[in-house]
């Protein structure tokens, strides 16, 4: 997951580990985000791998690792952006990276990715209701608890029918030849 985040945002242009770091801040949130632990053996590996290559810089101050893009990492990225998403509890993220790099592919590749990810969204729409349902129906649950309960899930229902408007504009955008 993370291999594809990194790979596309090095299509645009090289980056270091702390910028690389700092843009899936911007697209994922900070809950989501890699420690430098994790993201420095993820350049390894992928530089192992000839995906990208790596090369180092000494400044004044520190040392900087810069990433680039090799021709096996662009189809590499080409491959896994387009690979479907597996419908698990990563799926949110996964799709989150994938609309960050939409900009590199083509229009029918971009509308794969959105026509997916709106199923996915209403798939999660489906199941908020069905769970506030269950909450209206539960006579033994303590009725603070049911309306606790209620409220997070409607905070739950905006999040997502927000993401599938989103969802549907963009798609309407690319429709009308964006």
């Amino acid at each position: 997951m993370y291999d594809l985040f990194v790979l596309g945002q090095l299509m645009d242009q090289d980056m270091t580990g702390y910028q690389l770091r700092k843009a899936l801040k911007a697209v994922v949130g900070t809950e989501q985000t890699m420690s430098y632990g994790v993201l420095y053996p993820l350049l390894e590996r992928l530089a192992m791998a000839g995906s990208l290559q790596l090369t180092t810089e000494q400044t004044a101050a520190r040392t900087k690792k810069w990433a680039a893009i090799t021709e096996a990492g662009r189809r590499s990225f080409h491959q896994l952006v387009l690979t479907p998403v597996v419908i698990n509890k990563q799926a949110q993220l996964m799709f989150q990276i994938k609309c960050s790099c939409l900009h590199l592919l083509r229009t029918a590749e971009k509308v794969t990715i959105l026509q997916d990810f709106h199923a996915f969204t209403q798939g999660q729409l489906v199941q908020l209701r069905e769970i506030q349902a269950y909450f209206k129906d539960r006579p033994r649950m303590q009725p603070n608890d049911v309306v606790d309960e209620l409220q997070i899930n409607q905070l739950q229902q905006l999040r997502a029918q927000a993401q599938a408007d989103w969802i549907t504009s963009r798609l309407a955008s690319l429709t009308e030849g964006e």
